[in-house]
């Protein structure tokens, strides 16, 4: 009996320490995994949040005519939890859109240049930028603005992702809102010649990376930053201007397209009579315009709002 009561409370204790043991096996199995996935939840929706707010950041500094310098804070990492400290990663970066090649190409020619084939001409481009997620403890999701919209993205970053619209239920219902900030056209009446125009205002909008700062990797706080300068330039007795307008997203070339006439017929081939559009070119995506010579010679004021972007 005495041997049988001294037993009995190591037997309890044991029974106790192996209930103890179960409830932390089911704990770190159950309970901590679905925290840690919550958590990662709102880590990307946070994620979510900064990557459409830059997004209105940069038609912000399109659409605006200053200087401005503009930034969004983005969470890497996430998944942690009081129990469990362990973050994911993610990875920021910039990359040029269409392997560097200019979504629109703005040629100037005038009378005064020393050769026929001279040009004053302006290649503008885009860059996207995009969010990946490194050992995500929910889904391996991830964001990337391309065009002026945002893509939600699945798979790892060394594999092609899956991608579909965040705003859109499909890619053919996407809006390329952007185009309206990429390009604008305004004109000025000749005070001694009213049917005509003297001066043309032509706005372009190029976006670049900051080529040291385009990427950036790890769990803690990354942050996406522009920086938009207005450069002017004005050229002289123009005879005529050609845009070439180019882009292996159709539905944005003709979006874009369509902008740029709508800007151009409303803004100058209305109101300026010594103005014309020349339907000579072979193409769609080319807009000629042609000027007519003397008595109004015609200025051009070529505004290009350059954004550079980066990731740091």
């Amino acid at each position: 009996m005495r041997r049988d009561a001294a037993v009995a409370p190591v037997i309890a204790a044991m029974l106790v320490l192996a209930v103890i043991v179960t409830f932390f096996a089911v704990w770190n199995a159950t309970a901590i995994p679905a925290m840690k996935e919550q958590a990662e939840v709102s880590h990307l929706h946070e994620v979510e949040s900064g990557i459409l707010r830059f997004s209105s950041d940069i038609e912000s500094a399109a659409s605006t005519p200053n200087n401005m310098k503009l930034s969004e804070r983005i969470p890497l990492g996430g998944g942690d939890v009081l129990f469990s400290s362990t973050k994911s990663g993610g990875t920021l970066a910039i990359q040029d859109e269409d392997e560097n090649r200019p979504y629109m190409v703005m040629e100037i020619y005038n009378r005064t240049d020393s050769g026929p084939d001279f040009t004053n001409r302006a290649s503008f481009r885009l860059v996207n930028y995009s969010y990946r997620p490194s050992g995500n403890f929910w889904l391996d999701q991830g964001y990337v603005w391309s065009y002026g919209y945002v893509n939600v993205t699945k798979g790892t970053p060394d594999a092609t992702p899956l991608e579909t619209p965040l705003e859109f239920s499909t890619m053919s219902a996407v809006k390329y809102t952007l185009t309206g900030a990429l390009f604008s056209a305004s004109s000025s009446h000749n005070p001694a010649d009213p049917c005509n125009c003297s001066v043309v205002i032509l706005k372009g909008v190029s976006i670049k990376r900051v080529n040291s700062d385009r990427s950036m990797s790890g769990n803690g706080i990354g942050t996406l930053a522009l920086n938009s300068t207005l450069i002017p330039t004005s050229i002289s007795d123009v005879t005529r201007i050609n845009m070439t307008i180019s882009s292996p997203q159709p539905a944005f070339q003709n979006t874009l397209r369509e902008s740029v006439n709508s800007s151009l017929n409303q803004n100058v081939l209305i109101p300026c009579r010594n103005i014309h559009l020349d339907t000579t070119p072979s193409t769609d995506s080319s807009i000629l315009l042609t000027i007519d010579p003397g008595p109004t010679n015609v200025t051009v004021s070529r505004k290009i709002t350059e954004i550079l972007l980066s990731a740091h």
